[in-house]
């Protein structure tokens, strides 16, 4: 197995979350952060290959919002699975390809989709 592509899932338990002491981050200049987070070998910055094969997800919620709809009518105007929306905006799954797509088509121009489902 190729360990470079290997995710590792886990939930914290609510009623026993960690602390974090910032003090130490926050004396710390904005050069010494930098060079601190580059030294991390488990969280290096994406470079610009990655950057590139790195596929996007709209934001969802963000995208309703600017269309100033409720997640019902978003889901009906574009013939979405209200449950898939929700589930979405809330992170428990990401849209597939075609999803992605469709989302991005509604974000440049929503009206036309709206025309098109309208036609289907």
């Amino acid at each position: 197995m190729n360990e470079e592509n290997i995710t590792i899932h886990f939930e914290l338990d609510p009623k026993h979350l960690p602390t974090t002491d910032w003090s130490r981050f926050d004396a710390m200049t904005e050069q010494e952060r930098h060079a601190a987070a580059l030294s991390d070998p488990d969280a290096l910055p994406a470079s610009e290959e990655q950057l590139v094969r790195a596929y996007r997800v709209p934001d969802v919620r963000t995208l309703r919002r600017k269309l100033n709809l409720t997640q019902e009518q978003f889901a009906r105007r574009f013939q979405l699975s209200l449950g898939a929306l929700r589930d979405w905006e809330q992170g428990r799954n990401q849209p597939d390809h075609a999803a992605r797509t469709l989302l991005r088509v509604i974000e440049f121009n929503p009206d036309v989709v709206e025309k098109a489902l309208q036609h289907a």
